[in-house]
Protein backbone atom coordinates (compact mmCIF):
# COMPACT_ATOMS: atom_id res chain seq x y z
CA UNK A 1 0.00 0.00 0.00
CA UNK A 2 2.50 2.16 0.58
CA UNK A 3 4.47 1.76 -2.78
CA UNK A 4 1.07 2.45 -4.00
CA UNK A 5 1.24 6.06 -2.35
CA UNK A 6 4.29 7.05 -3.59
CA UNK A 7 3.31 6.13 -7.04
CA UNK A 8 -0.25 7.65 -7.38
CA UNK A 9 1.45 11.37 -7.03
CA UNK A 10 4.32 10.68 -9.34
CA UNK A 11 1.89 9.86 -11.98
CA UNK A 12 -0.51 13.14 -11.43
CA UNK A 13 2.93 14.56 -12.38
CA UNK A 14 3.76 12.66 -15.19
CA UNK A 15 0.30 13.35 -15.98
CA UNK A 16 0.56 17.03 -15.78
CA UNK A 17 3.50 17.34 -17.48
CA UNK A 18 2.02 16.03 -20.49
CA UNK A 19 -1.22 18.44 -20.47
CA UNK A 20 1.78 21.09 -20.46
CA UNK A 21 3.30 20.29 -23.60
CA UNK A 22 -0.06 19.29 -25.53
CA UNK A 23 -1.41 23.12 -24.31
CA UNK A 24 -2.80 24.68 -27.53
CA UNK A 25 -1.38 27.94 -28.77
CA UNK A 26 -2.21 30.35 -30.95
CA UNK A 27 -1.03 34.00 -32.29
CA UNK A 28 -1.59 37.06 -30.03
CA UNK A 29 -1.15 40.47 -31.03
CA UNK A 30 1.33 42.45 -29.17
CA UNK A 31 2.28 45.78 -31.07
CA UNK A 32 2.37 47.90 -34.03
CA UNK A 33 6.15 49.21 -34.64
CA UNK A 34 6.29 52.34 -36.28
CA UNK A 35 8.93 52.44 -39.05
CA UNK A 36 9.72 55.80 -40.28
CA UNK A 37 9.29 56.78 -43.62
CA UNK A 38 8.94 52.98 -44.84
CA UNK A 39 6.98 51.68 -46.91
CA UNK A 40 7.83 48.16 -46.35
CA UNK A 41 7.10 45.54 -49.16
CA UNK A 42 9.20 42.36 -48.35
CA UNK A 43 10.94 41.29 -44.84
CA UNK A 44 13.51 38.57 -43.97
CA UNK A 45 16.08 38.04 -41.74
CA UNK A 46 19.56 36.81 -41.24
CA UNK A 47 19.48 35.79 -37.46
CA UNK A 48 17.78 38.54 -35.43
CA UNK A 49 19.16 41.37 -37.74
CA UNK A 50 15.76 42.14 -40.04
CA UNK A 51 16.09 43.53 -43.52
CA UNK A 52 12.91 45.27 -45.12
CA UNK A 53 12.44 46.47 -48.97
CA UNK A 54 11.15 50.06 -49.42
CA UNK A 55 10.02 49.90 -53.01
CA UNK A 56 8.54 53.35 -52.98
CA UNK A 57 12.28 54.86 -51.82
CA UNK A 58 14.10 52.03 -53.86
CA UNK A 59 15.98 51.32 -50.85
CA UNK A 60 16.78 48.24 -48.16
CA UNK A 61 17.26 48.64 -44.42
CA UNK A 62 17.98 46.51 -41.60
CA UNK A 63 16.34 47.55 -38.54
CA UNK A 64 16.00 46.79 -34.87
CA UNK A 65 12.68 44.39 -33.87
CA UNK A 66 11.81 48.48 -32.51
CA UNK A 67 12.22 49.32 -36.14
CA UNK A 68 14.64 51.74 -35.55
CA UNK A 69 16.69 52.08 -38.85
CA UNK A 70 20.61 50.52 -38.55
CA UNK A 71 21.24 51.19 -41.86
CA UNK A 72 20.40 51.67 -45.12
CA UNK A 73 21.12 50.37 -48.90
CA UNK A 74 19.80 52.57 -51.89
CA UNK A 75 20.16 52.00 -55.53
CA UNK A 76 17.53 49.02 -56.34
CA UNK A 77 14.41 49.72 -58.95
CA UNK A 78 11.21 48.87 -56.53
CA UNK A 79 12.80 45.80 -54.56
CA UNK A 80 10.01 43.46 -53.44
CA UNK A 81 10.29 39.79 -51.42
CA UNK A 82 13.96 39.56 -50.57
CA UNK A 83 15.78 36.44 -49.09
CA UNK A 84 18.76 35.77 -47.43
CA UNK A 85 21.01 32.52 -48.63
CA UNK A 86 23.27 31.15 -50.95
CA UNK A 87 23.51 28.79 -54.06
CA UNK A 88 26.50 28.34 -56.20
CA UNK A 89 25.72 30.38 -59.18
CA UNK A 90 27.24 33.12 -61.27
CA UNK A 91 27.04 37.13 -60.02
CA UNK A 92 28.34 39.66 -61.94
CA UNK A 93 29.04 43.73 -61.45
CA UNK A 94 29.03 44.07 -64.80
CA UNK A 95 32.21 44.06 -65.79
CA UNK A 96 32.90 40.80 -64.90
CA UNK A 97 31.75 37.57 -63.62
CA UNK A 98 32.36 34.74 -60.29
CA UNK A 99 30.70 32.32 -58.14
CA UNK A 100 29.11 33.48 -55.29
CA UNK A 101 30.96 31.80 -52.42
CA UNK A 102 29.26 33.46 -49.36
CA UNK A 103 26.20 33.98 -47.84
CA UNK A 104 24.19 36.96 -49.37
CA UNK A 105 21.11 39.65 -49.98
CA UNK A 106 18.66 38.47 -52.71
CA UNK A 107 17.03 41.31 -53.65
CA UNK A 108 13.90 41.20 -56.90
CA UNK A 109 14.20 43.87 -58.89
CA UNK A 110 10.57 44.55 -60.08
CA UNK A 111 11.52 47.88 -62.14
CA UNK A 112 15.15 46.80 -63.45
CA UNK A 113 13.99 42.69 -64.17
CA UNK A 114 16.54 41.57 -62.12
CA UNK A 115 18.02 40.05 -58.99
CA UNK A 116 20.38 41.99 -56.90
CA UNK A 117 23.08 39.90 -54.83
CA UNK A 118 24.18 42.45 -51.68
CA UNK A 119 27.23 41.26 -49.70
CA UNK A 120 29.55 44.02 -47.78
CA UNK A 121 27.35 46.89 -49.50
CA UNK A 122 28.44 45.87 -52.75
CA UNK A 123 25.86 45.10 -55.06
CA UNK A 124 26.14 42.54 -57.76
CA UNK A 125 23.87 40.62 -59.91
CA UNK A 126 22.51 37.14 -60.36
CA UNK A 127 23.53 35.72 -63.85
CA UNK A 128 20.43 34.14 -65.32
CA UNK A 129 20.46 32.81 -68.81
CA UNK A 130 16.68 33.81 -68.99
CA UNK A 131 15.04 37.41 -69.07
CA UNK A 132 12.62 38.51 -66.30
CA UNK A 133 9.80 40.40 -66.59
CA UNK A 134 9.08 42.22 -63.27
CA UNK A 135 10.25 39.61 -60.47
CA UNK A 136 8.34 39.83 -57.23
CA UNK A 137 9.65 37.25 -54.81
CA UNK A 138 12.54 35.11 -54.22
CA UNK A 139 13.69 31.82 -52.00
CA UNK A 140 16.77 30.78 -51.23
CA UNK A 141 16.77 27.16 -50.16
CA UNK A 142 20.62 25.18 -49.63
CA UNK A 143 21.59 25.44 -52.94
CA UNK A 144 18.33 26.17 -54.82
CA UNK A 145 16.30 29.83 -55.62
CA UNK A 146 12.68 29.99 -57.13
CA UNK A 147 12.14 33.53 -58.46
CA UNK A 148 8.17 34.64 -58.36
CA UNK A 149 8.25 36.34 -61.90
CA UNK A 150 4.97 38.72 -61.77
CA UNK A 151 4.25 39.33 -65.64
CA UNK A 152 4.92 36.12 -67.18
CA UNK A 153 2.82 34.06 -64.51
CA UNK A 154 5.64 31.74 -63.82
CA UNK A 155 7.70 30.58 -61.04
CA UNK A 156 11.23 30.25 -62.36
CA UNK A 157 13.30 27.56 -60.35
CA UNK A 158 17.23 26.50 -59.88
CA UNK A 159 17.29 22.97 -58.54
CA UNK A 160 20.96 23.19 -57.63
CA UNK A 161 22.04 21.72 -61.12
CA UNK A 162 20.10 23.63 -64.19
CA UNK A 163 17.10 26.15 -64.17
CA UNK A 164 13.74 25.10 -64.78
CA UNK A 165 10.55 27.65 -65.34
CA UNK A 166 6.95 26.62 -64.64
CA UNK A 167 3.47 28.00 -64.99
CA UNK A 168 1.41 29.61 -67.36
CA UNK A 169 -1.34 32.70 -66.98
CA UNK A 170 -4.80 31.31 -66.31
CA UNK A 171 -7.27 30.11 -63.36
CA UNK A 172 -6.77 26.19 -63.29
CA UNK A 173 -4.31 24.66 -60.57
CA UNK A 174 -1.31 25.22 -61.39
CA UNK A 175 -1.89 28.13 -63.75
CA UNK A 176 -0.93 31.41 -62.17
CA UNK A 177 -2.80 35.22 -62.22
CA UNK A 178 0.63 37.52 -60.86
CA UNK A 179 2.54 35.59 -58.28
CA UNK A 180 3.96 37.61 -55.90
CA UNK A 181 6.13 35.42 -53.66
CA UNK A 182 7.43 32.10 -53.21
CA UNK A 183 9.33 30.04 -50.56
CA UNK A 184 11.28 26.66 -50.84
CA UNK A 185 11.33 24.25 -48.06
CA UNK A 186 12.95 20.75 -48.10
CA UNK A 187 10.36 19.06 -50.69
CA UNK A 188 8.25 21.80 -51.83
CA UNK A 189 7.69 25.21 -53.77
CA UNK A 190 4.95 27.25 -51.93
CA UNK A 191 3.67 30.00 -53.94
CA UNK A 192 1.40 33.17 -53.08
CA UNK A 193 -0.73 33.36 -56.24
CA UNK A 194 -2.08 36.81 -55.84
CA UNK A 195 -5.02 37.43 -57.92
CA UNK A 196 -6.09 34.44 -58.19
CA UNK A 197 -6.93 34.50 -54.51
CA UNK A 198 -5.03 31.92 -52.84
CA UNK A 199 -1.57 29.95 -52.10
CA UNK A 200 -0.49 26.99 -54.20
CA UNK A 201 1.90 24.29 -53.76
CA UNK A 202 4.50 22.42 -56.03
CA UNK A 203 6.94 18.82 -56.10
CA UNK A 204 10.61 20.33 -57.40
CA UNK A 205 9.38 19.23 -60.74
CA UNK A 206 6.84 21.90 -61.42
CA UNK A 207 4.06 19.30 -60.72
CA UNK A 208 0.98 21.08 -59.12
CA UNK A 209 0.21 19.27 -55.26
CA UNK A 210 -2.67 21.54 -54.34
CA UNK A 211 -3.69 25.06 -53.95
CA UNK A 212 -5.21 26.16 -50.30
CA UNK A 213 -7.04 29.49 -49.45
CA UNK A 214 -9.22 29.39 -52.60
CA UNK A 215 -12.57 29.65 -50.62
CA UNK A 216 -11.38 31.97 -47.87
CA UNK A 217 -12.31 35.24 -50.06
CA UNK A 218 -8.42 36.42 -50.26
CA UNK A 219 -8.56 39.69 -52.36
CA UNK A 220 -5.13 39.48 -53.02
CA UNK A 221 -2.75 36.83 -51.03
CA UNK A 222 0.18 38.34 -51.65
CA UNK A 223 3.05 37.22 -49.06
CA UNK A 224 3.86 33.78 -47.82
CA UNK A 225 5.91 32.20 -45.47
CA UNK A 226 6.25 28.87 -44.67
CA UNK A 227 7.21 27.48 -40.81
CA UNK A 228 8.10 23.98 -39.55
CA UNK A 229 4.15 23.30 -38.74
CA UNK A 230 2.52 26.23 -40.48
CA UNK A 231 1.54 28.41 -43.44
CA UNK A 232 0.93 31.65 -43.63
CA UNK A 233 -0.63 34.06 -46.43
CA UNK A 234 -1.27 37.56 -46.50
CA UNK A 235 -4.87 38.95 -47.53
CA UNK A 236 -3.75 42.20 -48.85
CA UNK A 237 -6.55 44.43 -49.63
CA UNK A 238 -9.03 42.43 -46.87
CA UNK A 239 -6.38 43.63 -43.98
CA UNK A 240 -5.78 40.27 -42.45
CA UNK A 241 -3.29 37.02 -42.71
CA UNK A 242 -4.96 33.66 -42.56
CA UNK A 243 -2.81 30.73 -40.85
CA UNK A 244 -2.62 27.00 -42.08
CA UNK A 245 -1.89 23.98 -40.75
CA UNK A 246 0.63 21.58 -43.18
CA UNK A 247 -2.66 20.03 -44.20
CA UNK A 248 -3.66 23.00 -45.63
CA UNK A 249 -6.43 23.53 -43.04
CA UNK A 250 -7.24 27.28 -41.80
CA UNK A 251 -6.18 27.65 -38.03
CA UNK A 252 -6.37 31.20 -37.32
CA UNK A 253 -7.43 34.68 -39.12
CA UNK A 254 -5.20 37.54 -37.63
CA UNK A 255 -6.54 41.11 -38.21
CA UNK A 256 -5.85 42.95 -35.07
CA UNK A 257 -3.18 46.10 -36.11
CA UNK A 258 -3.19 44.26 -39.37
CA UNK A 259 -3.45 46.98 -42.79
CA UNK A 260 -2.41 46.31 -45.98
CA UNK A 261 0.04 43.47 -45.14
CA UNK A 262 2.48 42.73 -48.17
CA UNK A 263 4.59 39.88 -46.16
CA UNK A 264 5.67 38.10 -43.10
CA UNK A 265 8.22 35.80 -41.08
CA UNK A 266 8.59 34.07 -37.90
CA UNK A 267 11.56 34.54 -35.85
CA UNK A 268 11.02 31.60 -33.28
CA UNK A 269 8.33 32.38 -31.55
CA UNK A 270 7.53 35.94 -32.84
CA UNK A 271 5.37 36.53 -36.59
CA UNK A 272 6.17 40.00 -37.82
CA UNK A 273 4.31 41.16 -40.53
CA UNK A 274 4.91 44.63 -42.86
CA UNK A 275 2.10 46.91 -43.08
CA UNK A 276 2.64 48.27 -46.54
CA UNK A 277 0.19 51.62 -46.58
CA UNK A 278 0.89 53.11 -42.82
CA UNK A 279 4.47 51.74 -42.69
CA UNK A 280 4.61 49.25 -39.66
CA UNK A 281 5.85 46.31 -38.90
CA UNK A 282 2.76 44.60 -36.58
CA UNK A 283 4.10 41.97 -34.01
CA UNK A 284 2.49 38.82 -32.81
CA UNK A 285 3.46 36.27 -30.84
CA UNK A 286 2.55 32.30 -29.80
CA UNK A 287 0.93 31.92 -26.81
CA UNK A 288 -0.91 29.35 -24.88
CA UNK A 289 -4.31 30.41 -25.31
CA UNK A 290 -5.53 30.13 -21.96
CA UNK A 291 -3.66 33.93 -21.46
CA UNK A 292 -6.04 35.50 -23.69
Amino acid sequence: MKNLIYIIPILFGMISCNEQVKQPKEWQFEKTIALDGINPIGITADGNDIFLSDGDHNRVLKVNTDGEILFEMEGFDRPMHLDFGKADLQITDKMTTSMLQERALFVPEYGRDSIAVMRDNKMDYLVINDSLDAPAGISVYENEIAIADFYTNRILYYNGSQWISFGKEGKALGDFYYPTDVQITADKIFVADAYNNRGQVFDKTGKVLTEFGQDQNFNAATGIYVSDSEIFLTDFENDRVLVFGMDYQLKQVLESGIDKPTDLMVIEDVLYITNYRNGEMIRYALKPIMEK
